[in-house]
């Protein structure tokens, strides 16, 4: 038999690379023109064109968020309205009162504030303990229709702030999730201007409320409602992209230098950030001597609604300008803000002392909360947000407490002239100490090598 030779193979070679030829619509009609046929109609290009019109920083979660927060905010804003008032006329209780309220609650939740921050970075469920800390808020505030005794007060105060200090630090970092750093501030922005049309809606429905003839408890119950919507809005549209635990859970690592410098800064401030409340209280003071009691009580919660009014307004643009000027100018201006309302509240009288108050200090309350979370966002990893978020919530916790009493104490026994002082002194404090860090990092950087 012949025996066939061996088939060779043969090796096909590669086709050229082609690049794709793109043509825009008008190029595909001119082409078809001489045949006397239409351009087809691709409604891919325009649904591409719609979807590139969505910012890339304006995620779910920052969209699903700042609704959970109009509506977090209406609730604990619409009680903090009238806290003061319900404390000093409606229980007859003294301006160290209001401090001690704030600074016991604000120091049990500034515990929570770095647990839960910690612990995020740590667990797979950590949307659910950040749900439970919305309906903990919402309920604890619930519970001052029940109190008869200012110290009383203090017990549903610290409720309710527990668990405000649980969710904080995981709503900070689901916010985070997907925002390109160079965008962070108007994602922040965005979200502390819904925030904050949240503490001007509040206050505008206790007010309202009270102008009706209704009582302070009548108040703190219709609160609850809006703290049940940002419950529902939390749990149901808002997304945590990270479904399982990491394979490695992240060890306790130093932060970066930057951080620690922003801190020492937010340390000083907050040491003398005393709460809106004392403003209000003021605001009813400076009122008194021209206005009857009752005009006065309710131009002090119109004061409110002026101050949240103003920080709508201002949070989104601020965080636009973080965008562009960076973090630490801006943080500064905030201070610097905070400064400039507590010297106006000491020495000045009358209407429009307090509608100056007012615009200073709403321009102030949104730059330093959004530029804060912002400028943690920027400086460290997503792997370890939590727990950054949580040191921030932790360390302006503490400072909450310490303002909140030693203002009460000077308030009380001193003269809310003296009270308003030492706040405007740390605040400018803690400006100096920004604006030292940016020259200092400046001039870091160019050092060469």
């Amino acid at each position: 038999m012949l025996k066939q030779p061996p088939l060779r193979q043969r090796t096909i070679p590669e086709p050229p690379a082609v690049e794709p030829v793109v043509l825009s619509t008008a190029e595909i009609a001119r082409a078809l023109q001489p045949l006397g046929v239409a351009a087809p109609v691709v409604d891919l290009g325009a649904a591409t064109i719609r979807r590139s019109r969505r910012p890339v920083w304006l995620t779910r979660n920052v969209a699903a968020l700042s609704l959970t927060d109009f509506f977090a905010d209406s609730n604990y804003e619409m009680v903090l309205a009238v806290l003061p008032l319900f404390l000093t006329i409606a229980l007859g209780a003294p301006a160290l009162a209001i401090g001690l309220v704030e600074g016991v609650a604000d120091g049990s939740a500034s515990v929570f504030k770095f647990m839960s921050g910690y612990f995020s970075d740590r667990i797979t469920w950590r949307k659910r303990l950040g749900a439970g800390g919305y309906a903990m808020c919402a309920a604890g505030l619930g519970l001052l229709a029940l109190v008869t005794q200012w110290p009383q007060a203090i017990g549903a105060r610290a409720v309710a702030w527990v668990g405000r200090g649980t969710r904080q630090p995981i709503r900070s970092s689901l916010l985070a999730q997907g925002v390109p750093k160079k965008d962070m501030g108007k994602a922040f922005g965005l979200h502390e201007a819904a925030d904050t049309l949240g503490a001007f809606v509040g206050p505008a429905i206790a007010f309202a409320l009270l102008l009706t003839g209704h009582s302070f408890a009548f108040v703190f119950l219709v609160a609850i409602i809006p703290g049940a919507l940002a419950f529902l809005g939390f749990s149901l549209l808002s997304r945590d992209q990270r479904n399982e635990a990491p394979k490695a859970k992240p060890r306790w690592q130093p932060m970066p230098p930057s951080f620690w410098r922003l801190m020492v800064a937010v340390a000083a401030f907050g040491a003398g950030n005393f709460g809106v409340l004392f403003f209000t209280l003021r605001a009813f003071e400076m009122l008194v001597p021209q206005a009857s009691f009752s005009v006065a009580a309710a131009a002090a919660v119109a004061f409110v609604l002026a101050v949240n009014l103003v920080g709508t307004l201002a949070a989104f643009p601020g965080g636009w300008l973080v965008d562009r000027v960076g973090t630490r100018p801006v943080l500064a201006v905030g201070y610097a803000a905070f400064a400039a309302a507590c010297v106006i509240g000491a020495v000045g009288h009358g209407p429009a002392a307090v509608v100056l108050v007012a615009v200073v200090l709403g321009i102030s309350q949104p730059l330093v909360s959004a530029t804060e979370a912002t400028a943690v966002g920027s400086v460290v990893d997503e792997e370890h947000r939590g727990t950054a978020f949580g040191i921030l919530a932790g360390i302006n916790g503490l400072g909450d407490l310490a303002s909140s009493v030693v203002v009460g104490v000077i308030w009380t026994f001193v003269g809310a002239p003296v009270a308003l002082g030492y706040g405007a002194v740390l605040a400018l404090v803690g400006a100096a100490l920004l604006l030292t860090f940016v020259r200092r990092g400046q001039a870091t950087q160019a050092t060469p090598a």
